[in-house]
Formats: C-alpha cells, structure tokens, sequence
C-alpha cells in the first residue's frame, strides 16, 4: 500500500469548489446529495438519443435517478456535479474499491449537458476528477469511451489520458449493435511516491 500521510486531504462532505469556464460562465462544482434527485433527472432527460445509445445506464428511469440519490456512498461511488444558477449541467463519477487488486485504481464517466459543450466544461471536470483522485490517494484513472466518440477521446487525450486497448464489440448499444470500446488510462499517482509495502 502507498503511504498516504503524502497526499493533500479532501474532506468530501464539505468539498465545494467555485470556478468559471472560458465564456466566463460561473459554476460550482460539489458532489451530488440526496436532494439533488428531482435536477439529476431533469439533467438526464435532456440527453439526445443519440447519446443515450451509448450510455451504460438507462438514465431516463426516474426509479435509477432515485436509487442513486437514495444510496450515496462517497467512498465506492462519487458523483461530483457541475451547477449553474442550481441547474445541473454536468455529472462525473470516480468508481472505486477501497481493497483488493483494484483499491488503487478509478474508473471515471462524465456526462455533459447538451448546451454546455465545446466551451471547456468537459475539460474542466476530467481535471477536477484527476485532482480529486490524486488527494483520495488512487494512482491510475480508467475511462472506457466508445470508439465513435471522437470528441470524448479527444478530450480525454487533452486531459492526459493515453489509449490503452481497444476492445472490439465489448458492449452493445440501446439498438443491439455491437461497439467497440476504446480503454483511455492516466496516471494520477505522485512522481516522488516510490514507497510500496508487498506482502506476498
């Protein structure tokens, strides 16, 4: 295990951050609680169709939107949002395991608001989640991107992530197509962090 007396602390019950994308639009980025149901599902209900082919989730049920708003937990799954005048205009998730081979690993999704895209938000919220990862001690961040989703993988690249496979037909869309996915990876762990304690 890394020693984490070297990473800078975050308390994510108080994370509240504001800052203002490159139109000079101000939001505030914090992560998602309870009462933020009834907006989340505002939010996905105005995901394009064709988005919504691609995502994992069936983000239009009312009952899913619920179920996470009911079943926060910060330490396996952090949802962190972008809120403009109390509007959700875009939601990002770090997955994570707290043991096993995979503690120090996250797998990260981000979805952006149709009318907030092109404008730096998408790049704004991989930094964050990066930075954010970093300060929770995780060493790599793992994004899994359709292989059609240029602009997405092109963001990712910006954010220093690199392609680390492409596996073809790995899942299938809302129409029964396969899809290839493109496995975008990034290493958040700290350069000067060398330490490791193996015990096989």
């Amino acid at each position: 295990m890394l020693d984490s007396n070297i990473y800078p602390k975050i308390d994510l019950n108080t994370y509240r951050k504001e800052t203002h994308l490159k139109d000079g639009t101000k939001i505030i980025l914090r992560p998602m609680v309870t009462e933020d149901k009834d907006a989340m599902y505002e939010f996905f209900q105005a995901v394009p169709e064709e988005d919504a082919r691609y995502l994992r989730d069936e983000v239009s049920s009312r009952l899913l939107i619920e179920k996470w708003a009911k079943n926060l937990e910060y330490a396996k799954t952090l949802p962190i949002l972008a809120v403009k005048d109390g509007k959700i205009i875009a939601d990002a998730t770090i997955n994570r395991r707290r043991s096993g081979w995979k503690w120090h690993l996250g797998t990260v999704r981000i979805f952006v608001h149709k009318d907030y895209r092109k404008i730096g938000l998408g790049h704004l919220m991989i930094e964050e989640l990066a930075d954010i990862a970093y300060k929770l001690g995780l060493e790599k961040l793992l994004v899994e991107i359709p292989d059609i989703n240029t602009s997405a993988i092109n963001a990712f690249t910006r954010a220093g992530f690199y392609r680390a496979a492409v596996i073809p037909n790995m899942v299938k869309d809302r129409n029964n197509m396969p899809v290839d996915v493109v496995v975008m990876m990034k290493d958040v762990k700290p350069a000067h962090d060398e330490t490791y304690d193996y015990d096989f």
